[in-house]
């Protein structure tokens, strides 16, 4: 079952669906919020990534993500979004598309569901469901409102699953700000220095607040976030390491072959030939 909402005028699109729809996930620039919302776990393929994706489990995607999935004994609710439909407007920037769930860190978080919050969800993602159904001036904006609540939900679970303790608010929006600048700059910049410059902090205001808050150094998540993009260039694209290197912002391969194998644990050939390997779920 899949629900569609589209405002051509500013090509505003918004679907809710019951299962998969790998077809228009991967058609598209859309981010995602998946739900695991049955009793079997699902066969998950994310980038280079294979997982299975357990019951009562939540996770959010970009764009930037491959995914395949599995769902053919697995209820899956499905939320997906482009940057029109919901980023185009200015929100608080924890429950934007640069927030804690989509841009907030280098992986995509995968947070476990109590009884009670599946049950608020249940609600709020029937209460969108009903309002696909309705044909008014206000659907749009209700709409918006509906995936912001939802979004809002996520967040919080977000923040006690993925940081190490309460944080004050302003150190939580440092690693925030911190992972979207990294997002944006890390083929140029390559130094936690760099980051906290265009921060205004020092770079040890900046470790200081990681090693309270986070499982990974600031320094960790500008390479981890350079890896990832490779591990997407070898496996999805024919381009050569040296190529990918420099695409990076590597003028040196050894360089970034050395980062590659320090980080992933084998080179950059080894990775390749590896995607073969990687069991993919048949949808």
């Amino acid at each position: 079952m899949i629900k569609t909402f589209y405002n051509p005028d500013i090509g505003a699109r918004f679907v809710a669906a019951q299962g998969f729809p790998d077809d228009l996930v991967n058609s598209g620039s859309y981010m995602m919020i998946i739900w695991n919302d049955g009793t079997r776990p699902a066969d998950v393929l994310i980038d280079d990534r294979c997982f299975e994706f357990q019951p009562s489990h939540i996770t959010c995607l970009t764009y930037l993500h491959k995914v395949q999935i599995d769902n053919s004994e697995s209820n899956l609710n499905v939320l997906i979004f482009n940057r029109e439909f919901y980023c185009v407007h200015t929100y608080d920037s924890e429950v934007s598309c640069n927030g804690l769930l989509f841009f907030g860190s280098n992986s995509s978080p995968v947070l476990k569901l109590g009884d009670e919050e599946s049950a608020r969800l249940n609600t709020l993602f029937s209460v969108i469901l009903e309002e696909f159904e309705v044909s008014d001036q206000n659907q749009e904006e209700m709409l918006r409102i509906l995936l912001k609540r939802f979004i809002i939900r996520c967040t919080r679970l977000a923040r006690k699953q993925l940081l190490k303790a309460n944080g004050s608010q302003g150190d939580i929006d440092l690693i925030r700000t911190f992972n979207v600048l990294v997002e944006e700059h890390f083929k140029t910049k390559k130094s936690v220095k760099e980051y906290a410059r265009l921060m205004y902090k020092s770079p040890k205001t900046v470790t200081n607040v990681f090693s309270k808050y986070s499982e990974e150094s600031p320094l960790q998540v500008i390479h981890n976030r350079i890896i990832m993009e490779a591990k997407r260039l070898l496996f999805y694209t024919d381009k050569s390491a040296k190529e990918i290197g420099y695409e990076l912002g590597y003028t040196d391969p050894a360089q970034f072959s050395k980062l590659f194998k320090n980080v992933v644990g084998m080179t950059t050939t080894e990775f390749k030939n590896s995607k073969n390997l990687i069991p993919v779920g048949q949808n």
